[in-house]
């Protein structure tokens, strides 16, 4: 499963794990919010997840956080 994302989109997943809102991850990494946003979508396309929350789980069930 972690093969599949870059080393941003595991940041950001990083941040979705611990609970933090998009505003928060972007700050920590230094990006907009709005592309927070994206790597979010992109993730949870990737994951095939329908929202950010059951991305986060499925990242925690696969080990990876």
């Amino acid at each position: 499963l972690a093969q599949k994302l870059g080393s941003r989109e595991m940041e950001v997943l990083g941040g979705l794990c611990r609970g933090l809102a998009n505003k928060e991850i972007a700050r920590e990494l230094g990006l907009q919010e709005v592309t927070i946003k994206l790597h979010v979508k992109t993730l949870c396309r990737k994951l095939d997840a329908k929202n950010r929350t059951q991305a986060a789980m499925i990242a925690k069930e696969a080990g990876i956080f």
